[in-house]
């Protein structure tokens, strides 16, 4: 994305964030329970937010204020939106028979599609601060996550034990697998630790970059970014989201008010260990998008050799 492009990018969002203020100010939230997240919030907190990244979309200059606050809004919309992975869920497993509502469903998903955006937007002010390429960030053709860092590895069996730990909490209080559970549900567990365990470690291992020699229609092709960095996104971000604007900010209110809390021990394990399996996965994902990424026409990079770019021979 080069400067005119970010700046057309930053209007159009611009134009966009006001709108979608205005119609969380001016249209009331769906009632109940099952919205209260859309109503915690007063309507005219979120239309600041939004006014806020109206400003940043417009800025006239890039500075560390500009990007800093592009950041604060990326982060308050998507936490905003912390209830959407219910809904996907709902959608893709209707077997569950979870609660679905059409409308406060668009509301939740403007929510979260705007502040991904301005995670966007804030990474392309960044590049454009620090004299990067505006297409693909790197200075002076180098990429400083050409090589898998050790950080990245440590973050993706952080997300392997943050999902054992979270499933581990379940034997607090349920030692017992319930076998009658339906075919979605089954389905929803079976997804839930692939995601725990095969994602982030294909994240961060060679496996993950060529299909290995057991995939036998596959093997030895390069794996497609988009599925491992598409999954890893959707849970990173569902799991920080939610369990760190929701479980964890309750958790803490209760014990800091001192309300008794049902189970609190299995509570707090569980939230710890699905914000550590999210945010390690996250880091997986980070690091890997780099790792993988193609060759640059702007700042001339090749695309990337067959060669093994987790720093072991291939």
């Amino acid at each position: 994305m080069n400067t005119t492009n970010t700046r057309r990018w930053a209007v159009a969002l611009g134009c966009w964030i006001l709108g979608y203020g205005a119609v969380r100010l001016f249209v009331a939230p769906p009632g109940g329970v099952r919205h209260a997240d859309l109503s915690a919030v007063p309507a005219w907190a979120v239309a600041a937010i939004c006014a806020l990244g109206a400003l940043v979309a417009f800025a006239p200059r890039v500075s560390r204020a500009v990007v800093l606050a592009g950041w604060v809004v990326a982060a308050t919309l998507s936490a905003l939106g912390f209830v959407l992975v219910l809904d996907l869920v709902a959608l893709a497993l209707p077997g569950l028979d979870l609660p679905f509502e059409l409308r406060p469903f668009l509301l939740r998903l403007g929510c979260a599609l705007s502040g991904l955006a301005f995670a966007r937007l804030a990474v392309a002010l960044r590049r454009q601060l620090r004299g990067g390429c505006p297409d693909c960030g790197r200075v002076g053709g180098v990429s400083r996550l050409a090589v898998r860092p050790r950080w990245a590895l440590a973050a993706g069996y952080a997300a392997v034990a943050g999902c054992a730990l979270r499933f581990g909490a379940q034997t607090l209080y349920q030692d017992q697998i319930p076998l009658e559970m339906s075919p979605s549900w089954w389905i929803f567990v079976g997804g839930m630790l692939a995601g725990g365990t095969l994602l982030p470690l294909a994240l961060v291992h060679r496996w993950g970059e060529v299909w290995p020699r057991w995939v036998l229609p596959l093997a030895g092709r390069r794996v497609p970014r988009l599925v491992l960095l598409l999954p890893a996104a959707l849970f990173a971000l569902g799991l920080v989201s939610y369990f760190g604007a929701f479980g964890l900010v309750e958790l803490l209110v209760d014990w800091i008010s001192g309300e008794p809390v049902e189970q609190a021990l299995f509570l707090w394990l569980a939230v710890l260990g699905y914000l550590a399996w999210g945010l390690g996965l996250g880091g997986a994902a980070i690091a890997y998008h780099a790792r993988t990424r193609s060759g640059c026409a702007s700042c001339a990079v090749p695309a990337p050799s067959t060669a093994d770019r987790t720093g072991q021979p291939a």
